[in-house]
């Protein structure tokens, strides 16, 4: 049987980890993403971060994550 994407999907993202934390990436809507926690501990702050993958200067369409790119 052939695989069927759920109509209901707009994206897919990937858990990743460094000596900083956790974080995801993906695509939402076409739209090639990384999320990172907050570090709000208040209730109605948001968990996570979602935010544009910024394209390298000197290759791929989309720059790896740095360790040093991750703000926790």
């Amino acid at each position: 049987m052939a695989y069927e994407k759920d109509p209901d999907e707009i994206g897919a993202l990937w858990v990743k980890s460094s000596a900083k934390g956790e974080y995801m990436t993906g695509e939402v809507n076409g739209v090639k993403v990384v999320c990172f926690r907050t570090k709000s501990s208040h209730e109605r702050a948001p968990q996570w971060r979602v935010m544009k993958s910024k394209p390298r200067e000197d290759g791929p369409s989309v720059a790896p994550i740095n360790e040093s790119d991750i703000p926790f």
